[in-house]
């Protein structure tokens, strides 16, 4: 609800609702606490129930907000450690440990404040007067009704007067901004000792089976092969459809036609042009005299008293192109306004058009150049022209045959065979798939969804349809079931003894990286050190901790701002595993705290207010844990566990 009113009006929701977003919670919208919801809660605080339905719901924003946010690029294994359905439950309960703490406040919205922001909102008018209209169409938009919309509306204000409250009690000196502005712009001079992971795998011996056997005994609950099914499916799609398709000789003829027809209209013309400009308010006799004036320019042109060109420098009002001698260059269908380019559609190459007026003036034209686009022949075509035909039939019969197909599948649901033989399509069949992932249909998230579902996967009937995009459905069934298995050490057996040896590399880096550190003090010549160990030395350089395309990459910079200064004599370092496989030991050289003396008064304003925002939500972390030890919580572990976003 806050993000729908965020987007669509401005102005009050200032005031009212941009609260929150500070807030390490989400708020999920006051509709839920309204509407019913599957019978078992997932969770109450202080007596507020949690309802399945509303959890589900919450979960699944998050992963359709985070897959948009990643654009679309994210695996189901990703979001699977995300623990969204953890992190969803947490956020809902501090969501209502914080309601209830309100309540008890007595914090309140008047029914009069929120009347007044509503009726004050100009989207919610018409010629100035509030419109009762606009104001019932936009909350059924919303999916809700007046009543829940305004009460969401008073919680949320609640919610800011707290947030409000906790932030104008938090209190910014100015030897804490100090204190800020020097480590903030604070800067190291970092070095850094490379170890890359190839020159010591040859030294690391490959694990015993002893160690491997040892290794599968302790961690045998990481080597369980999840639930699994395969599948059989009949999918309708432009290319399963094909083959039932008939394409006539006319067909292909007639798109053919069309293709000649579109290419002939894809002409580009090399075009020029004189302007007279005419005044929008101008009467009939400054038009006329427009109009004069071109047909004059047009009459010494066609003479030969002048070229068009120099003619376009002495009279075109253009200032793009009078220059250039009325140069437009290339001109595309489509890119000039009606009447302009109904005129330069009608031109030979090299003829000067009669004054053609359009909005901005009289214009006279000349195209100077024709470029055609090429038309292949029938038979070059045939195989597009007989696919494109082809889609298009399958988008006029696609509806019908999904109809058919669901209606067959649920009249026989224990089996494909009849609905393939009532389309003439055939019955497929997948890989192993399991809740997590799959691939081929088995990609899609509703695929899984549907294969592991009660009626599917337990009672062995036909899916419904499910569609998977444009003109793309299946319906499935199970065909083989396995459920989770230990794997064998046989199976794993090479898997373990990869881990074991990246594990042995990893150590050795780790204690080369330790005993580099060992030798560097601050009269050892890094380099030297480096060389001997068979390392690099990238050298130091001044760096601030937001660095970026530095020659010492973003964790090591990370890493050594982390550092507390060495003593006398000696050089800060730590060791680090660094994402590419290899080890490093960052070494800071020296030390710079910022200047507060040189940041602006407004760059001090700003830091002021982030780092009262800051306080403000540790704040309210330390009210959360408090009110969540106070509260009494029950969470239903079956019914989060069997929630199903």
């Amino acid at each position: 609800m806050l993000m729908d009113l965020r987007e669509r009006i401005q102005g009050w929701i200032a005031y009212a609702i941009i609260g929150l977003i500070s807030i390490p919670f989400v708020l999920w919208g006051v509709g839920e606490y309204f509407s019913g919801g599957k019978n078992q809660p997932v969770a109450e605080v202080d007596g507020l129930p949690i309802s399945q339905q509303a959890f589900e719901q919450a979960v699944s924003q998050q992963r359709q907000a985070i897959i948009q946010k990643l654009g679309g690029s994210v695996s189901a294994e990703m979001l699977q450690s995300l623990n969204l359905d953890q992190q969803v439950l947490d956020q809902m309960i501090n969501e209502r440990v914080l309601r209830v703490f309100v309540q008890k406040a007595g914090f309140r919205a008047p029914d009069a404040v929120v009347a007044d922001l509503i009726r004050s909102e100009p989207a919610f008018k018409t010629d100035g007067a509030f419109d009762v209209k606009k104001y019932e169409a936009f909350v059924a938009a919303r999916g809700t009704t007046v009543a829940n919309f305004e009460a969401g509306l008073k919680q949320d204000i609640v919610m800011q007067t707290l947030e409000n409250a906790i932030s104008e009690s938090t209190i910014v000196t100015a030897p804490e901004l100090d204190q800020i502005v020097k480590l903030r712009d604070q800067t190291r001079e970092i070095g850094m000792v490379r170890l890359d992971r190839a020159r010591v795998i040859d030294t690391v011996a490959a694990p015993t089976d002893g160690a491997i056997e040892a290794y599968y005994a302790a961690h045998k609950g990481e080597f369980i092969r999840p639930e699994r099914v395969k599948l059989r499916y009949i999918e309708l799609s432009p290319k399963t459809l094909a083959p039932s398709v008939k394409v006539t000789d006319a067909q292909v003829e007639q798109a053919y036609a069309n293709y000649v027809k579109k290419q002939e209209a894809q002409v580009v013309r090399t075009v020029r042009h004189i302007l007279i400009s005419v005044p929008k308010n101008a009467d009939g006799a400054a038009i006329e005299a427009a109009k004069n004036k071109a047909l004059a320019a047009r009459a010494a042109i066609v003479s030969g008293k002048t070229s068009f060109a120099d003619e376009a420098r002495a009279v075109s009002d253009d200032p793009g192109s009078k220059n250039k001698g009325g140069d437009l260059g290339e001109v595309a269908p489509g890119q000039m306004v009606k009447p302009f380019e109904e005129a330069m559609d009608a031109l030979k190459v090299g003829e000067v058009s009669e004054p053609v007026r359009t909005q901005f003036g009289w214009h006279l034209i000349e195209v100077t150049k024709e470029s055609h686009p090429d038309i292949k022949p029938l038979a070059d075509m045939r195989d597009k022209m007989v696919a494109e035909v082809q889609e298009q039939q399958v988008e006029k019969i696609y509806y019908n045959e999904g109809e058919k197909l669901s209606d067959q599948s649920y009249e026989h649901p224990d089996s494909l065979i009849p609905s393939a033989e009532a389309l003439g399509l055939k019955v497929q069949a997948s890989d192993w798939l399991d809740r997590n992932s799959g691939t081929g249909i088995a990609a899609n998230e509703k695929v899984r969804q549907a294969a592991f579902s009660k009626e599917v996967l337990k009672q062995k009937l036909n899916s419904n349809l499910i569609e998977l995009g444009v003109n793309h459905a299946v319906v499935i069934r199970v065909d083989q079931h396995e459920p989770a298995t230990q794997l064998t050490l046989a199976e794993v057996k090479d898997q373990i003894a990869t881990t074991l040896k990246d594990q042995a590399i990893d150590k050795a880096l780790a204690d080369a990286a330790k005993n580099i550190g060992k030798k560097l003090t601050a009269d050892a010549d890094p380099q030297a050190v480096a060389t001997a160990a068979g390392a690099t030395w990238v050298a130091p350089v001044w760096l601030k901790r937001t660095a970026r395309d530095a020659p010492i990459p973003a964790e090591a910079i990370q890493a050594a701002f982390a550092l507390a200064p060495a003593p006398d004599g000696q050089l800060a370092s730590k060791a680090l595993a660094l994402s590419d496989g290899n080890e490093a030991l960052v070494v800071v050289e020296a030390i710079k705290d910022g200047d507060p003396a040189t940041i602006s008064e407004q760059d001090k304003e700003a830091l002021s207010a982030q780092i009262q925002q800051a306080q403000a939500q540790q704040t309210l972390g330390v009210l959360l844990k408090a009110l969540r030890d106070e509260a009494k919580i029950t969470i239903n572990q079956k019914a989060e566990k069997t929630a199903t976003p």
